[in-house]
């Protein structure tokens, strides 16, 4: 053959293949306006996904949405997309465990080999059939990898379980902010209406030479105020409408009526220790935590499975064929064991069991930091969920209080006795009032949402109904029977 022509074509083959070729970052930050195929790839991808998306809601999604507590949740949880994509990931592990413990079933293989010879001292051709079974008798380490498999299924499980507790609380914070933001609409509106109330009274009272042109100016200021704020409160309550979309999975631009126009307090029987044994025992963080640990200690078995033998069985049947390609005219069979030993592998396995047994301690940290990061949320939502209670009470008083204040103020002023600042200020801190007694109500229950998330209620348990479950559980006892266990 031609060197020439063999050098020429190696490097051909090392150009094609890049081997010869410098490594280059081509990514349409150092390209310019140049996008490589990659990215173009990608986006065309995500461009037929969303176009897909837009068919799809056009088919499924109604342009008017009327939900309540339920129906949100339900929706949330059958659409949210990071629950899904959880659940994806939980059935990849399923998957997994299937795959690493097909290792204990028996194998089943067949080969084929066909020659053709020729020369000086002639030609000829030949070929061989095999078929072999093989399965493992005895292997540790396969052992070990298929437990921390299924450890890691079952933490993947509990991670779905969290998510979909996740998707709930999102769910029902978005359609709580979404009434709160709407009652707070009111409240501008009604400001908004107890100010021009106020200027046609200011202005009647100019009018006849009884006030000032500045008690006109200041209230008309005010009234400026008040409609700017009711736009504010009216764009928040449109973005909290949008958010709550986006957490049912729903076009941003749905119209969305609550079967609830207020939220309403409801007592809310449970102490924080009843909470906190609860969460101990339910919380689906505590149980991944702890299944990490499971599967980080058999890691460290499978990591000491190196100093152990492995021991395999194994069967086949064969043909050769001295004067064809397919033929069997000569038969074999065999029948046999294998084992193996590794006497010395350089460290290897002392070092991967020092690196398991390190990843172990590692998982049991994470484990309690997770426990004291679990007992710290409920204590923070359960303090929230009592001082919400205590303020519903105050702001409710403010509230009336406000009200009286504001018609005394009104009162005073059109008999020519108050002031126009006592007005003012009385509208004002009634506002206020309204506001705080909204956003009251409003933290309490969301700390209901929160208190029943971290603690583990059920996902079928309304919100709201979860100190029942909390408190008849009996998961006081069951933890302390448990720790005398140990």
């Amino acid at each position: 053959m031609n060197k020439k022509v063999l050098s020429l074509g190696v490097m051909l083959s090392l150009a094609t293949t890049g081997v010869m070729a410098a490594d280059s970052v081509t990514t349409s930050v150092n390209n310019g306006d140049q996008l490589t195929k990659y990215q173009k790839e990608a986006i065309q991808l995500t461009q037929k996904q969303l176009a897909n998306k837009a068919v799809q809601d056009s088919k499924t999604y109604e342009h008017a949405l009327a939900l309540n507590e339920t129906r949100t949740i339900d929706l949330a949880l059958a659409n949210n997309r990071t629950a899904k994509q959880t659940k994806w990931g939980y059935e990849a592990a399923k998957s997994a465990v299937s795959q690493v413990a097909a290792g204990k079933n028996p194998s089943v293989s067949y080969a084929w080999n066909a020659q053709r010879t020729g020369g000086d001292t002639g030609s000829g051709k030949s070929g061989s059939h095999n078929f072999s079974i093989s399965a493992p008798v005895f292997h540790p380490q396969l052992d070990a990898s298929i437990d921390s498999a299924r450890y890691t299924r079952e933490g993947t499980g509990a991670s779905y379980e969290e998510a979909l507790q996740q998707a709930k609380y999102d769910a029902i914070s978005g359609y709580y902010t979404l009434i709160m933001n709407r009652n707070l609409v009111d409240v501008a509106q009604q400001a908004v209406k107890d100010y021009q109330g106020h200027v046609t009274n200011v202005e009647a009272q100019y009018n006849v030479g009884l006030v000032a042109s500045s008690d006109v100016l200041a209230a008309k200021t005010n009234l400026a105020e008040s409609e700017t704020s009711l736009v504010k409160a009216q764009n928040t309550a449109n973005l909290a409408e949008a958010s709550l979309n986006q957490v049912i999975a729903y076009p941003v631009q749905t119209s969305i009526t609550t079967a609830e126009h207020d939220l309403q307090y409801k007592p809310y029987n449970v102490t924080l220790e009843q909470a906190k044994a609860y969460a101990m025992l339910h919380r689906s963080a505590l149980v991944k935590s702890a299944l990490d640990v499971k599967s980080a200690e058999e890691a460290v078995r499978s990591a000491k499975a190196g100093y152990l033998p492995t021991v395999a069985v194994k069967a086949g049947r064969g043909y050769i064929d001295p004067d064809g390609y397919f033929g069997t005219s000569t038969k074999s069979w065999s029948v046999g064991a294998s084992a193996s030993w590794s006497l010395w592998d350089g460290g290897a396995t002392q070092n991967a069991i020092k690196k398991a047994n390190a990843q172990l301690e590692q998982a049991k940290e994470a484990n309690l930091a997770t426990v004291d990061a679990v007992l710290l949320a409920v204590q923070k939502a359960y303090l929230n969920l009592r001082s919400a209670e205590q303020t519903i009470q105050s702001t409710q008083t403010a509230v009336a209080q406000g009200q009286e204040s504001f018609r005394i103020a009104t009162l005073r002023y059109r008999a020519g006795v108050g002031t126009n600042l006592d007005v003012l200020d009385a509208e004002t801190k009634l506002t206020t009032a309204r506001n705080n007694y909204v956003q009251a109500l409003y933290n309490y229950n969301i700390s209901i949402a929160a208190l029943e998330q971290l603690t583990g209620v059920p996902l079928n348990t309304p919100v709201g109904q979860g100190a029942e479950v909390i408190a008849n559980s009996g998961a006081l006892e069951q933890l302390a029977k448990l720790g005398s266990n140990q």
